[in-house]
């Protein structure tokens, strides 16, 4: 009965449910959900988190909660599901939500999962509280909360973010916890019930982890695994790996607990090398990549261990080595050159110290201290020999960030040489591990108001993109969040927005197996999958107008140079590090959490801003030489300039023969984009100036006419194209302008080089052989009747003919005009039909006879049926004789 009014209460149609055993994350979403939907009331299946449930004890009578005995299901039309989408973990209420007709709405912040059920709508985000995606809401919606409302939501928040400090927390969970504190949130309660001490059964689990605790080294990463036993069930578990890791000091822990009838296994990560989740999947598993767990029923400890090891081998990537996050290319001094020389490289490149190389080897290093201390007692001319540290610290290029951190902590040096065999390959700084441990923009408040606006560029640019290439990026991103893998748009298509160019060749990288993203992507949203497994990757078919290529982010090696790369799975970092240059080097993330940000590990925003072509390391042209074909097109496409270590790196490329070793295909597809380019002429002349045109074009074609005719064609095209009835096509013009003055031996063995399809190749070779002869007779000043003019060029290719009109003189293009608008549109009045009809046999004569007529229409000789037919008649007679 109603205490107000005696009466029975309404019925329950709509429903707020979490999952079982509930933590205060599951629990204030409930509370938030009865907020937002009118008429819902919140189900508690009761907790063994001993704080949830002496929460609940002391302010059941205040909050949303409906007994579930009290609940007669067949009425209930909805249900809000929170921080789960599993039917199997929300008790009796996991046969309502599968019936057909209730309404599904789910909130989540956990992975996609096998078993989880399909809801009328999903608004589940990856952050770091499922609680924050529901108060966002409220907040949205003006919906007032009590001080009460906003401390059980605040609750949520802090548990599930470890008060805002685990990795996964976001802007977004800070955002939300600060306008439940504006409502009136209580800290104290968050202290009275957030405590983290330990209970006697719990600290003598803890004692047993500790005592079988062992550093497991897996891919380079350390990982702190232990085990206990015990005979009945522990409460809150996750608060003993959240020890180790916090109190202990270990990045990534996992503790195995056999209990009575399971074995519970929870894990914590503070690498973002190390996505506990993806590890905890194959053990069934799930969770944030920062924190997962897992009942297994099946199978021993021992066993469990096996699996799990196998796990962390697939799953765990190596750590950023010294190499990879090293400054590069090493500036440095001779020991004879002097201090001043040293400070002077210093200011101009904003370096705190110079190694000294002599003969090659690293013999010594100055800092801007030394350089300071020489100036104050007037010995600037010194040479710096007397003044540099010998035998300085060095690294390998393997040494592990970790390693890394610890000679700077330890030693209090502020750079560590990167030195191979007794190369000096790069140099880290403090700067460059910071920024790789924190992101770019930590250290520079510039650097991070360049994000931003290029967060809101970005935002602005795929608002303006086509509604499917819209869709087909914000979907993708939900679809990662919901299955707990970090999904980024990366590349040309990242660059074009931020330069507010329309690109819809959209290229998604998966931080995990882009692969099975893709399969599970166009499963669940009905799309075709092709799947390219040599090189990782798979096209999701959106539409008929637009393919999202997908890959996992992966390292690239060359077996040999303009060799097709060997891929393997790494991380986003490494991933844009394979790339040619730092423009193309940047990510935006999609994850509806965190849409738009931009990471740019490499410098590509400075760059585009400056309008700088930069490659990303010194052996990137040996590597891919067809970088130096993109470099000349991006500088010219883009109105940049090539820093000038990336050309002489270029130059030197090419100097060495790179190119030469690159197939013909690749040159073609390498090739084909240039010709795309509105500003194809540009182009050219910059190979040649640079010296690779003769590595593009057929062999004997005159650079400077190349470039002339290309650049004729290209001109020429858009009013071909707008005015002939049948136009040429654009790329097959300008390849057969490329190979026109080479002559057909050379023009047909370069188009076999190149493997140039039928498309290109007749129309390409036929103009070789023909272009000439056919350009000196139309030139030819004399009259010309037009059925001479008419079967000079009748059945040549429309790329002939535009190369011929756009290239020639004047009275050339004059009569390809004529054959082309009037001449090849005049229409016979008689046909072999009358031919027959006249008693004509077909034969050697026959086509001749025809000829002949259609000659004499041309001429007008004969206009008109009757005429023609009496001259058709004529030459029959002539022709029988």
């Amino acid at each position: 009965m109603s205490r107000r009014t005696g009466r029975p209460p309404a019925p329950v149609t709509g429903l707020a449910v979490g999952h079982a055993n509930p933590d205060f994350d599951a629990y204030a979403a409930m509370v938030a959900a009865t907020k937002l939907y009118e008429g819902t009331r919140a189900v508690y299946l009761g907790s063994q988190n001993a704080n949830v449930r002496e929460f609940h004890n002391l302010h059941e009578e205040f909050v949303p909660f409906v007994d579930l005995r009290s609940i007669e299901f067949d009425l209930v039309e909805r249900v809000i599901m929170v921080d789960t989408r599993d039917p199997g973990r929300i008790g009796e209420i996991g046969a309502v939500v599968t019936r057909p007709g209730v309404e599904v709405i789910v909130y989540d912040h956990h992975p996609r999962q096998a078993d989880d059920i399909e809801p009328a709508e999903d608004r589940s985000m990856m952050v770091g509280a499922t609680t924050s995606i529901l108060t966002h809401e409220i907040h949205d919606r003006g919906i007032a909360l009590t001080p009460l409302e906003a401390t059980v939501l605040l609750l949520g928040i802090h548990e599930d973010t470890g008060s805002l400090t685990y990795p996964g927390t976001t802007a977004y969970d800070v955002q939300a916890a600060a306008y439940l504190m504006e409502a009136g949130a209580e800290i104290e309660v968050l202290n009275q019930f957030l405590s983290r001490s330990l209970d006697a059964q719990q600290r003598g689990v803890l004692d047993q982890l500790l005592d079988t605790l062992s550093v497991w080294e897996v891919n380079g990463q350390e990982i702190a695994v232990c085990t206990a036993r015990v005979g009945e069930y522990v409460d809150s578990a996750a608060v003993l790996t959240h020890y180790i890791c916090e109190d202990l000091g270990y990045r990534v822990a996992i503790a195995l607990i056999e209990m009575p009838e399971r074995l519970q296994v929870v894990g914590r990560s503070r690498l973002a090398s190390v996505d506990i989740a993806a590890v905890f999947k194959h053990i069934g598993g799930g969770g944030h990549p920062q924190a997962a767990s897992a009942a297994v029923r099946d199978g021993s400890l021992d066993e469990l261990l096996v699996r799990l090891r196998d796990a962390l081998f697939l799953e765990v990537q190596p750590p950023l080595t010294a190499l990879e996050i090293a400054s590069a290319p090493v500036r440095s001094i001779s020991p004879g050159q002097s201090m001043a020389e040293a400070g002077a490289i210093m200011a101009r490149w904003g370096h705190g110290g110079l190694p000294v190389i002599e003969d090659g080897r690293l013999v010594g290093m100055v800092t801007r201290k030394d350089v300071d201390k020489a100036a104050r007692h007037g010995l600037g001319h010194a040479p710096a020999t007397g003044f540099m540290a010998r035998e300085p610290r060095t690294v390998g290029p393997e040494a592990d960030i970790a390693e890394l951190e610890r000679l700077l902590v330890r030693t209090g040096i502020g750079r560590l040489p990167v030195v191979e065999g007794e190369r000096v390959v790069g140099i880290v700084t403090r700067k460059d591990l910071l920024r790789a441990q924190h992101g770019e923009t930590y250290l520079d408040y510039k650097q991070n108001r360049r994000h931003q606006e290029a967060t809101r560029t970005v935002l602005a640019s795929i608002d303006r993109l086509p509604a499917d290439a819209r869709d087909a990026v914000s979907t993708l991103g939900r679809h990662a969040a919901a299955a707990g893998v970090r999904a980024h748009a990366v590349g040309g298509f990242v660059r074009d927005m931020l330069l507010g160019r329309e690109n819809l060749d959209i290229d998604i990288v998966v931080e995990g197996d882009g692969l099975e993203f893709a399969r599970e992507a166009g499963e669940r949203l009905g799309k075709r999958v092709k799947v390219h497994r040599r090189f990782g990757t798979a096209v999701l078919v959106w539409s008929k107008t637009l393919h999202v290529d997908i890959t996992s982010a992966r390292t690239e090696y060359y077996q040999r140079p303009g060799a097709l790369p060997t891929v393997e799975r790494s991380s986003l970092r490494q991933d844009l590090f394979r790339r040619d240059f730092s423009i193309n080097a940047m990510a935006v993330d999609i994850d509806p959490g965190r849409f738009g940000r931009i990471a740019d590990p490499f410098g590509g925003l400075h760059d585009l801003e400056h309008g700088v072509i930069r490659s990303l390391h010194s052996l990137s042209f040996v590597e891919d030489p067809t970088r130096v074909l993109r470099a000349l097109r991006f500088e010219q496409k883009f109105g940049f300039r090539i820093d000038p270590s990336t050309d002489a790196l270029m130059r030197q490329a090419v100097d060495m023969g790179m190119l030469e070793e690159v197939s013909g295909a690749r040159l073609r597809e390498e090739l084909l984009d240039i010709i795309d380019e509105e500003g194809v002429a540009a182009i050219l002349g910059r190979c040649q100036d640079v010296g690779v045109l003769g590595s593009l074009g057929p062999e004997g074609a005159p650079s400077e006419r190349v470039i002339a005719d290309v650049a004729a064609c290209a001109a020429a095209y858009d009013e071909v194209a707008a005015t002939w009835v049948l136009p040429p096509r654009r790329r097959t013009l300008l390849v057969t302008a490329l190979v026109a003055s080479a002559g057909k031996t050379a023009a047909d063995r370069w188009c076999r080089r190149m493997r140039f399809g039928r498309e290109y190749t007749v129309p390409a070779v036929l103009t070789a052989e023909r272009a000439g002869a056919l350009s000196t007779r139309l030139r030819d000043g004399r009259k010309m009747r037009p059925s001479r003019l008419y079967y000079s060029l009748d059945g040549l290719p429309a790329e002939t003919l535009a190369y011929l009109w756009a290239t020639a003189a004047p009275r050339v293009r004059e009569r390809v005009a004529t054959y082309v608008h009037q001449l090849s549109a005049v229409r016979p009045a008689v046909s072999g039909e009358d031919l027959i009809a006249l008693g004509v046999e077909p034969g050697p004569a026959f086509a001749g006879i025809l000829a002949q007529a259609r000659a004499d229409r041309l001429d007008e000789k004969a206009v008109g049926r009757a005429a023609e037919l009496a001259n058709l008649e004529r030459l029959a007679k002539r022709g029988a004789r």
